[in-house]
């Protein structure tokens, strides 16, 4: 694979400011960026006439091969969707089988996703209360974070519920001045909720949103960052689905705690009433929230107090929906997100929304900050690598399961029109995908340990 390349006649797009500009890559880092290049005799020219070229996209946030999901045993089908979606980095959660709760398992998944990945990926390690002494050795060897749920998860990562086991695992992360990425629901809430919910006999697809209300979710986050600042850990809150959610974190910013929020396209695009209407297929956890909320999330995502954009992506079997359709609480909650990411977020910079430099910043530059990738990942700078995702702004054109390739073959947003396509995607020099579709079969993705 070609890692020499020129691209040019493109719109380069960063943080700061957009330029006409070529790029000239050699091996497959940038060498140069100027106006009327000349490729090197073995470069490749990627034509970017029209286009915009922005730092390559990182999901910060993916489920690849969950158990109960359909992906597979390896990373093969999602970082194809995620390729073709424009993502170039993805950050990889550890709820895998097994569980990346070890330094083991841990370099056993990044050998991998080196084998089998279309696009270069960090890793997460997982915490439950009995793991804690094995996860500086996972900082160690490159991990980027460490996931931590404050509910019950089902699976053997359990939840870091009890007060005490929290404290302790951020006492532990912050000793070698790790991250900490918080999964915030309220345990107990969420068991009295069900309790009710069950007693009631209700299993309709209102009761969802009752289960996992807002209030669950924001108790767990006004719980984590109490103890951020006790501690002096860095945290991160995944998925905050609100703008009272934003606040929290905002405002435990200001008073010196290092925390910092994420959210997801479906928070900006989906409410709680698509999950009354269409039940299992649009659920998640934590859910969306009301018209309102979202509302105040599109006005928040242009403003800086939201620090990153993740999928979420959960590529979730249709069969495990199905089994929602008579009881809410049957449906495995997840959907594909990484395909549609970067078209839902161009739609809100062509609705005015979001400024095409500030969707650089969460998309990319601000995720490979948080996470120890830059510069390496998330700039368009001389000796960064040369990782690209070269959009058409203009183009006009609506979602379908139709248009995507992800395995699972639904999406949430099908029959949502947007403004934006991703035209190529181009990872340290080569063009991995293009209209929509990878190039090619994996090779040569990378394991980004952080730096």
């Amino acid at each position: 694979m070609n890692r020499n390349s020129l691209v040019r006649g493109g719109t380069v797009v960063t943080p700061t400011r957009s330029f006409r500009a070529d790029i000239l890559v050699r091996d497959g880092v940038i060498a140069a960026i100027g106006t009327d290049l000349t490729p090197d005799q073995e470069s490749t020219v990627i034509d970017a006439t029209g286009l915009h070229v922005m730092p390559g996209v990182i999901d910060p946030h993916s489920h690849l091969w969950e158990s109960g999901f359909m992906s597979g045993p390896d990373f093969r089908d999602s970082t194809a969707s995620a390729v073709a979606g424009g993502i170039t980095t993805i950050v990889e959660m550890p709820l895998t089988t097994p569980e990346v709760l070890d330094v083991e398992v841990f370099r056993q998944k990044a050998a991998l996703g080196e084998a089998t990945s279309y696009v270069d990926f960090a890793l997460y390690g997982g915490v439950r209360p009995s793991n804690l002494g094995d996860l500086e050795a996972m900082w160690e060897a490159g991990a980027v974070a460490f996931k931590i749920f404050t509910c019950d998860t089902g699976c053997a990562m359990h939840g870091v519920i009890d007060d005490a086991d929290l404290l302790a695992a951020l006492e532990t992360i912050a000793g070698f001045r790790g991250l900490a990425g918080f999964h915030a629901e309220n345990n107990e809430l969420m068991v009295a909720n069900r309790a009710r919910i069950d007693r009631d006999g209700r299993t309709d697809n209102a009761a969802f949103n009752e289960w996992r209300n807002e209030t669950v979710e924001l108790e767990a986050i006004n719980r984590i960052l109490f103890y951020a600042g006790r501690t002096g850990a860095r945290v991160n809150i995944v998925h905050v689905t609100s703008p009272n959610g934003v606040a929290m974190v905002a405002d435990a910013r200001a008073r010196g705690v290092d925390a910092t929020a994420e959210t997801c396209p479906h928070y900006l695009y989906l409410t709680d009433k698509d999950i009354e209407e269409r039940g299992a297929w649009v659920t998640c956890s934590p859910p969306m929230r009301g018209a309102d909320a979202m509302a105040g999330m599109r006005s928040l995502i242009n403003s800086g107090a939201i620090q990153t954009v993740g999928s979420d992506h959960g590529p979730v079997d249709p069969a495990l929906k199905r089994r929602g359709h008579n009881n809410i609480f049957e449906g495995q909650p997840g959907m594909p997100a990484n395909e549609t990411m970067v078209p839902l977020m161009l739609n809100l910079v062509a609705s005015g929304e979001l400024g095409l430099e500030r969707m650089a910043e969460l998309t990319s530059e601000a995720p490979a900050r948080l996470y120890g990738l830059y510069p390496k990942k998330g700039a368009i700078e001389i000796g960064s690598d040369a990782d690209f995702t070269i959009v058409d702004i203009g183009r006009s054109w609506t979602i379908s399961a139709d248009n995507l390739i992800g395995k699972t073959g639904w999406t949430p947003f099908e029959g949502v029109p947007v403004v934006g396509a991703v035209a190529k995607t181009v990872i340290r020099g080569a063009v991995i995908a293009e209209a929509g579709r990878p190039v090619g079969e994996p090779a040569g993705a990378r394991f980004v340990p952080r730096q």
